[in-house]
């Protein structure tokens, strides 16, 4: 992580988590915990309970477009690892940078993708592009003791 800097955990509230039975909207669990997927520091892709899941007033968001197609909005000092483990807030990214996915090929495999296109595995997924998305209800969180968890989109952000 990198020192001094400080993050904020606040999701536009129609982002999707990654739970063990699915996909799941973060609004439609305020005030609730559920188990997401982690990672913790082994590496290793684990669930825990995402805690302290409450409704946030409308503020400014970001989007963030993944290779992949996916895409996801959350404030601009939202914390973000790199495949490196290095958080960055949301803000710093730009197109090229590589994050920490829940599940990847080794990097240098070559695989096909759902359209048929070749590709080589960086071990992470690339971001397309990042730009200021308007506002949006949001919603912040916690997962201890890891203090991260998986979007839907399939990278690792950090909570509170």
């Amino acid at each position: 992580m990198t020192a001094g800097m400080s993050f904020v955990c606040g999701l536009a509230a129609d982002t999707l988590v990654e739970t063990p039975d699915g996909p799941m909207e973060i609004r439609k669990v305020v005030g609730k915990q559920i188990p997401v997927f982690t990672r913790d520091a082994t590496g290793r892709v684990r669930f825990r309970l995402m805690r302290d899941v409450v409704a946030q007033p409308a503020g400014s968001v970001w989007r963030v477009r993944l290779e992949n197609g996916a895409s996801f909005r959350a404030v601009p000092r939202q914390g973000i690892f790199l495949t490196t483990l290095e958080c960055v807030a949301l803000e710093d990214l730009r197109p090229g940078s590589l994050l920490c996915a829940a599940f990847f090929y080794p990097a240098g495999y070559r695989y096909e993708t759902s359209t048929g296109e070749e590709r080589l595995s960086q071990a992470g997924w690339q971001v397309e592009s990042v730009e200021p998305a308007g506002e949006a209800e949001l919603v912040t969180l916690r997962v201890l003791p890891e203090e991260c968890f998986f979007v839907s989109a399939g990278v690792l952000l950090r909570s509170a």
